[in-house]
């Protein structure tokens, strides 16, 4: 009974080493509670990796209010020490292009290795040249 149990474990630890962390794995999550990319309404995030220490891998996803994605799910960004990020859902401007279907929702982001993160969003409006913050919440706690 001893060398099964000794077998089983050493498999276990032997694949526990090729599996790899998944979007719900993450660390460190986080959301944003609205976001909007509609005629003359565009997103702006800012992501700023606190850590002095460590890089992170961070993830980006747009969702419609009923909480269907509607952005690309297979991207990543390196995520360097005092590093700062900047996507928007505009194109043409100096950011990261993220393109949702939809034209408004809620976005979740998410660092696989739980850096210290410091993230923003604005709502700008092209028209009167104005911009909403938008308050960033750790999802754990909601909103």
């Amino acid at each position: 009974m001893k060398p099964t149990a000794i077998m089983i474990a050493l498999l276990l630890a032997l694949v526990s080493l090729q599996c790899h962390a998944t979007w719900d794995e993450a660390s460190s999550r986080g959301i944003f509670p609205f976001w909007l990319s509609d005629g003359d309404w565009y997103t702006l995030l800012v992501f700023v990796n606190g850590n002095e220490e460590t890089q992170d891998l961070l993830y980006v996803r747009f969702y419609t209010s009923d909480g269907h994605c509607c952005s690309d799910t297979s991207a990543a960004w390196g995520f360097r020490l005092r590093e700062q990020l900047l996507f928007s859902t505009k194109p043409g401007l100096d950011a990261t292009y993220l393109e949702p279907t939809a034209e408004f929702g809620y976005v979740k982001f998410r660092l696989q290795d739980g850096a210290y993160v410091q993230a923003y969003e604005l709502i700008c409006n092209k028209v009167m040249m104005t911009a909403v913050p938008v308050p960033a919440y750790d999802q754990e706690d909601g909103f």
